[in-house]
């Protein structure tokens, strides 16, 4: 064999091995780059997709009140609701499928008659679920008294 040839198969196997090692790099970029975004979209893009879906239920309250309640009433418990939910359920204190499983519990419980028992479960749901919604567990006797004594003007659309 000349030196030629053996310059070319040499080569060759460079190019192959090149080749190769060119590709395994590919691959574990493409890899990385998967898994990276698989755990972006669990630990942020879910949670907060499945927060929106439950607060879009939470705000669709404002349009069943129940006749026991006056307007400003209602409105009151749907709005510290809602605030419960904006200021307890973000996507870091609790995993999609947390959420996911309390939006199914919310919207089996919200099939039927809502009243203001359907809001205290709510509070009691967001307390189990989230530290947050726990610490904001606070607000709940405030949220209470304000019904009581008549409800507030919260901008909310209450039939």
């Amino acid at each position: 064999m000349t030196a030629d040839a053996n310059s070319d198969k040499s080569n060759r196997r460079s190019a192959i091995r090149f080749g190769i090692r060119s590709l395994f790099l590919v691959l574990t970029v493409l890899a990385v780059l998967f898994a990276a975004y698989g755990w972006l979209y669990r630990r942020f893009i879910e949670p907060r997709q499945q927060a929106d879906a439950v607060e879009k239920q939470l705000e669709a309250l404002a349009g069943r009140r129940p006749k026991e309640l006056t307007p400003l009433q209602w409105e009151s418990a749907v709005a510290w609701t809602c605030n419960l939910h904006g200021n307890s359920l973000l996507p870091f204190q609790a995993d999609g499928p947390t959420i996911r499983r309390f939006e199914q519990r919310l919207a089996k419980k919200l099939r039927g008659n809502v009243n203001l028992e359907t809001i205290h479960w709510i509070w009691d749901e967001y307390a189990a679920i989230c530290p947050g919604g726990k610490n904001y567990q606070r607000f709940r006797s405030q949220m209470i008294d304000e019904i009581e004594s008549g409800g507030a003007n919260w901008g909310m659309n209450v039939p």
